[in-house]
């Protein structure tokens, strides 16, 4: 099999505390467990899978997600690292419908300052497909908005960036690029990204925004050599905090990119979204693994992993894969956690809040804001 064929993860139904989970993922075989066997990856060169049945919790408070017009997207846990993977970029591509040829991809480097290496790195397996490529630049300048809404119009893909989520959210706002977005994206434009490229579409978000690497003044002096940086630190933690950052509410839900890494300050993301979503029990949270993504298309998802690489899924033996797992506070007050299965309905999946102004606002944001701020 080609080492570029995509790779399914299948799941036991099992709903465990926190701490199981971690415990689960990390010290455990299925045998230990008892669960049915062939859990682990599955090739889907046919395209086909079990259909898998699972769901979260729906309490009051929060309801299925039933968007206003069918959407289409494919975000990763990692920005650089997916989108410059030459299947994850075809399975971008194919969400158009459209021969490669004939597609226009429209890139936003605003989380990563538009620099160029960037963009290089997360389009060039789109152009050697042969995708039209241009990209809007809005992090050192203010271009027309009669510009904007027209190169987002042409577009087929919006591709964002990895890199400070609250950074590029704001500055969109600010321009009002932010309503063009919500547009195209309702009006059938593929979304795509990873990292903060994913984080994005999102209501909200587990963001290392508040990392000084991340800030506009550090990461144009490092010319951005950090933005896929996301092992742990070697030697002592750096004294930051991840942060809730808001989205672009296209999507529900509190998502968690690079779920199953740890980054400079010693974190590791999926402990640290834990506590965070005791601060906002209201919302459904999603965790993607580093080497995960979850594609939406119209009424149905599908959950793929990179071939090779592994995740925080338990697998065969004691591998474990890349995936995504939905996660949720309980009446006691305990997360919870599912492995997400490989292909569903969207409603399924994911659940909007019904009264979004109650979800927890991250007091640290103005900090955050003064020290990266989007006017200079």
């Amino acid at each position: 099999m080609n080492q570029l064929e995509s790779v399914l993860v299948d799941t036991a139904a099992s709903t465990l505390p926190v701490n199981g989970v971690q415990s689960f993922v990390r010290n455990t075989t299925r045998r230990t467990l008892g669960l049915p066997p062939a859990l682990g990856v599955r090739p889907t060169a046919l395209g086909r899978v079990r259909q898998a049945s699972y769901i979260a919790p729906c309490p009051p408070g929060r309801r299925p997600f039933s968007p206003p017009k069918p959407l289409r997207a494919l975000v990763a846990g990692s920005g650089s690292a997916s989108m410059s993977n030459p299947w994850i970029a075809s399975k971008v591509v194919e969400l158009t419908e459209l021969p490669a040829e004939d597609v226009k991809l429209l890139y936003l480097g605003t989380p990563t300052y538009d620099i160029a290496k960037s963009r290089t790195k997360q389009t060039r397996e789109f152009s050697r497909m042969g995708v039209q490529v241009s990209w809007l630049e809005v992090a050192n300048k203010d271009p027309n908005y009669e510009e904007m809404e027209r190169m987002v119009e042409e577009a087929h893909i919006i591709l964002v960036s990895g890199g400070n989520t609250l950074y590029a959210v704001d500055r969109w706002r600010h321009l009002g690029l932010d309503v063009l977005l919500r547009e195209a994206a309702y009006n059938g434009k593929v979304m795509a990204g990873g990292s903060a490229g994913a984080l994005c579409w999102f209501d909200s978000g587990h963001s290392d925004s508040m990392d000084p690497e991340t800030y506009r003044l550090e990461f144009l002096r490092r010319d951005g050599r950090r933005e896929e940086n996301k092992k742990s630190s070697r030697g002592n933690p750096k004294d930051w905090e991840y942060v809730r950052v808001e989205g672009l509410s296209i999507l529900p839900g509190f998502c968690c990119p690079h779920y199953d890494k740890t980054q400079s300050n010693g974190k590791l993301r999926m402990d640290d979204f834990d506590e965070m979503m005791k601060n906002s029990p209201i919302e459904l949270g999603l965790g993607i693994d580093h080497n995960a993504a979850l594609q939406v298309d119209g009424d149905s998802f599908k959950v793929w992993s990179i071939p090779g690489e592994k995740g925080s899924v338990p697998g065969d033996e004691d591998e474990s894969v890349p995936g995504v797992w939905l996660k949720w506070v309980d009446e006691d007050g305990l997360v919870k956690s599912k492995v997400c299965p490989s292909r569903g309905k969207l409603g399924d999946l994911l659940q909007c809040v019904d009264e979004p102004e109650k979800c927890w606002s991250d007091s640290r944001l103005a900090e955050a804001r003064n020290q990266n701020p989007i006017f200079r």
